[in-house]
């Protein structure tokens, strides 16, 4: 995915700073490597979820790299633009269609279920310690898949370094994923709003469900 975000991102920037893509192309990949030595040991391809961290990184770079023109708006303007590109997926992974929702359920309780074993073994040997937390299905809802993740090292980052408002347009990266597998997020609660865990429930957005929550979606 981070290969799909850098592609979004070079689209922006020919898009909005025409005659500038190469400097801040070339500035970005100078002040990346400065933006990893701040971050925490994820473990790197063995860690499923630290892929999310490196995303955010690489859109510092290019922040830091345009002195903060490529702000927020330029957040929501990318990730429509990555939804666009990547639309055709929805072909394959409409959650309305029961078999589908089945296998991909099934499928990702299983993975979450061994991330969050292999989190539980690497903390006790003082590894990941700033990775997310897993709890699968917390709730034992029966419709669309849900899980939470505790803590944030997106948040802690931001926090530490000063990018808390883009935040809140990073997070919805998370709608525009639900968005390509024709679901709706469902979420009360973030780490971002000051609570120490986000819970994701993801139903299919034909569903009763969908229309009828009345809830905070954040």
């Amino acid at each position: 995915m981070e290969k799909q975000v850098r592609k979004a991102i070079i689209r922006y920037l020919k898009k909005h700073f025409p005659g500038e893509e190469k400097e801040i192309i070339k500035k970005a990949g100078e002040i990346l490597p400065g933006l990893r030595s701040k971050a925490p040991d994820m473990g790197g391809k063995e860690n499923t979820l630290a892929g999310n961290l490196d995303m955010f990184l690489l859109f510092l770079s290019f922040y830091e790299a345009t002195d903060h023109r490529m702000a927020g708006e330029a957040v929501d303007e990318i990730i429509e633009d990555l939804y666009k590109h990547l639309k055709w997926a929805g072909l394959f992974l409409n959650i309305n269609r029961k078999p589908v929702l089945s296998a991909l359920r099934n499928y990702l309780y299983k993975s979450y279920t061994k991330y969050a074993e292999l989190v539980s073994q690497k903390q006790s040997q003082g590894e990941w310690l700033e990775t997310w937390g897993m709890c699968v299905n917390p709730d034992n809802k029966t419709e669309g898949y849900a899980f939470t993740l505790v803590g944030c090292p997106l948040v802690a980052y931001a926090q530490k370094y000063g990018y808390m408002d883009l935040i809140p347009h990073m997070c919805a990266l998370d709608h525009a994923f639900a968005k390509l597998m024709h679901a709706k997020l469902i979420r009360t609660h973030t780490v971002a709003t000051g609570a120490d865990s986000c819970d994701y429930w993801y139903v299919p957005d034909k569903s009763r469900t969908a229309e009828e929550y009345k809830g905070t979606i954040l």
